[in-house]
């Protein structure tokens, strides 16, 4: 605890020091405003942002250095020092005074109070505020208005500068506005070129450039060419391939910058094919690459895959003709598109049908080609007998036919049957590789057969193969026929006379209308034979053949009469 008398005359001191580091604070904050405005300047912010910024900043710094000075509290200690610096004949009396503390009482030894006695007897003779020299306090309060009158004349410097600034912009504006720039923000397809024209109104500049890239991240400049006497200056970029930004400059001004951004129309880059063969024509899995024409069985799956240059939102295969389109498999993520588990089931042509997220479809449609090759029935020929025959009861028949498949035959034979009867099924073979040709005969004994005269013995070649529905197809030649004749054929010849003449053009009269009829009963039954051999084919191998119409006894010949 200080002793009051000698606090009472530290004070005056104490308060000198502060107001000398007010006005060296005032000093620095007015000087630092000033600084900050000079950088707005520089920087060309406006008057009406930059004024009150620096007037926001200054005020505040000065009124918080202001309070800190007023609160702030000097060490005695510290301030006995200056003190004592000054007044060397205190010969430190008045840090012993300082150092002198009361009893429990409050009250200091008589000792105590003659050397506070001693140091305030020399404060009230000689005085201590020259221990904060005149001088000092003169240069800080100096230094104060010097900085003030700094602040106020970089605050009207700003409002000049913005002024100028603002000019400049207003003439730089009005020379920007004048320039009207095609095609400005667009957008271009990839590898097109891109036209630019500045059109200028009133006073041309000497030249203009065409500057590409943001910035100064300069990428490229094309000189702009005037054509004759038009106010119009124009280049060319070659070709585009990325996204980029251009201006024009032209003397000491810029246009702003421009965004071009490249696009792509969605197009097919290629299409590979896994085509799976139906089961039965034993034809394993292939695959084949970038290829838009698949000839194939009926009954083959075919599945696509289409490489893009883009993802698409939806992709389709439109016939050329009549039909239902059919839906690709996209990815919003991924440049392809695809066909899975496409079922082959006759010929058609189809256009591919792109279209991306932003609307765009392919300009070019590719064509897909799909061509069904049909399975065919089997190819078969009745080589022997040739046509029909007349034979008799004990006469052999040799039949020999051939069969071809386009996928393999699983059996082959004849049949025949006699007088109308089931037919007999012969099978003669079983099993052949495709598009191999297989020939097969047999013996037929009418003896055997207990044929008897004027029936009639019919017969056909068959084959089996593996249908489209993947079930066995039956299929059969034409059927032919073999009249079984008498064993003795009597031919008379009158001896003579008028009368036996008479009686052989009646008999052979008689014989020619038979002929005809037995012919004509052949012919219905063959054309009901084909029409019953339509059905045959969707018969399978579990099944019997329909049986054969039934043939007619031909009329008894006349010459077996006896």
């Amino acid at each position: 605890m200080i002793a009051p008398l000698l606090q009472e005359h530290l004070e005056p001191v104490a308060r000198r020091y502060r107001r000398v580091q007010l006005w060296r604070g005032l000093a620095i904050c007015w000087a630092l405003a000033g600084l900050l405005a000079v950088a707005l300047r520089a920087f060309g912010v406006e008057y009406r942002f930059g004024v009150p910024l620096v007037c926001l900043v200054g005020f505040a710094a000065a009124l918080c250095i202001a309070l800190a000075c007023r609160a702030a509290k000097l060490d005695p200690h510290w301030l006995a020092q200056q003190i004592e610096q000054q007044h060397p004949e205190l010969k430190t009396a008045l840090l012993a005074a300082l150092e002198q503390r009361p009893d429990a009482n409050g009250q200091f030894s008589f000792l105590q109070q003659r050397v506070i006695a001693e140091a305030v007897v020399h404060g009230q003779n000689r005085g201590w505020k020259d221990a904060v020299p005149t001088r000092q306090l003169a240069l800080a309060h100096a230094g104060h208005w010097a900085a003030f009158a700094f602040f106020i004349a970089a605050l009207l410097g700003l409002r000049t500068n913005s002024t100028v600034v603002a000019a400049q912009q207003a003439a730089a504006k009005a020379a920007i506005d004048a320039v009207s720039v095609t095609p400005g923000d667009t957008q271009i397809e990839r590898g097109n070129s891109l036209v630019v024209l500045a059109k200028f109104e009133g006073k041309l500049p000497p030249g203009a450039t065409l500057v590409l890239g943001p910035g100064t991240n300069v990428l490229r400049s094309i000189a702009l060419t005037k054509a004759l006497d038009d106010p119009v200056f124009g280049g060319t970029v070659p070709e585009v391939n990325e996204d980029f930004s251009y201006r024009v400059e032209f003397g000491s001004e810029r246009t702003r910058e421009f965004k071009v951004k490249v696009f792509e129309h969605p197009k097919l880059e290629r299409a590979d094919v896994k085509i799976q063969f139906p089961a039965y024509t034993q034809l394993s899995e292939k695959s084949i690459e970038d290829t838009r024409r698949v000839s194939a069985v009926e009954g083959s799956t075919l599945n696509y895959t289409l490489q893009l240059n883009k993802p698409v939102k939806s992709a389709r295969l439109v016939p050329k003709t009549e039909g239902e389109p059919v839906g690709l498999g996209t990815d919003a993520t991924k440049a392809f598109a695809t066909l899975p588990g496409f079922v082959l089931t006759n010929s058609q042509s189809y256009l591919l049908e792109l279209v991306d997220a932003d609307g765009r479809s392919n300009k070019v449609s590719a064509q897909f080609v799909f061509d069904a090759l049909r399975n065919r029935p089997p190819d078969l020929k009745l080589l022997a007998p040739r046509g029909d025959q007349r034979v008799s009861a004990l006469q052999e028949i040799q039949f020999a036919a051939e069969a071809w498949d386009d996928f393999g035959l699983r059996a082959y034979g004849i049949a025949y049957s006699l007088g109308g009867a089931e037919p007999t099924l012969l099978q003669l073979g079983d099993g052949a590789p495709a598009k191999e040709k297989r020939q097969f005969s047999h013996l037929l004994r009418l003896e055997e057969l207990h044929a008897t005269p004027d029936q009639l013995v019919a017969w056909f070649a068959w084959a089996d193969d593996i249908g489209p529905d993947g079930e066995v197809r039956r299929t059969a030649t034409d059927m032919y026929f073999a009249e079984v004749r008498p064993f003795e054929e009597i031919f008379r010849q009158a001896e003579g006379g008028e009368g036996a003449e008479e009686e052989k053009e009646a008999k052979d009269s008689g014989k020619e209308k038979m002929g005809k009829l037995a012919e004509l009963q052949k012919q219905i039954i063959n054309a009901t034979w084909k029409l019953r051999r339509q059905q045959l084919g969707q018969v399978t191998a579990k099944n019997r053949t329909p049986p054969l119409p039934s043939a007619p006894r031909p009329a008894k010949n006349e010459s077996n009469v006896q």
